[in-house]
């Protein structure tokens, strides 16, 4: 009879340490796809191409929340996600990005860099210069 452990442990215990070696790599990918991301948002925004910016800066925030990144940054985001939907005159898509750029700032403790006030007034000037306001 043997004293070695049964090989199924030390398997187990490699397959776990693979699992956590993936996990981080993962987190890593989002991250620096994020980064990528609020580049190609910066991009069209530059070129007055808000739809673009709005779609690569949602992009970006979702890929900072899937690869646990800070929460200031995804903050960020989603308010340059909100002024991209504002110049595109996408109301709801503006109001939901604001929002979340609100919502991250509270629980991260901190105010959001403009101030909640300063950010839902932009919101609604942008939306009754789209004709869309009350």
């Amino acid at each position: 009879m043997s004293t070695l452990p049964p090989p199924t442990m030390p398997r187990r215990a490699i397959l776990a340490l693979v699992v956590v070696a993936l996990c981080a790599c993962s987190t890593q990918v989002e991250l620096r796809m994020a980064a990528q991301q609020e580049q190609f948002g910066r991009e069209a925004a530059s070129q007055g191409d808000w739809a673009q910016a709005l779609r690569s800066y949602a992009a970006a925030a979702k890929n900072v929340e899937l690869g646990h990144g800070d929460a200031a940054w995804q903050a960020r985001l989603h308010d340059l996600a909100g002024r991209a939907a504002s110049a595109a005159c996408r109301d709801e898509a503006a109001e939901w990005h604001f929002r979340n750029a609100i919502a991250l700032a509270r629980r991260d403790g901190q105010a959001p860099a403009p101030g909640d006030k300063e950010v839902m007034d932009r919101y609604q000037r942008q939306a009754k210069a789209c004709g869309t306001g009350d």
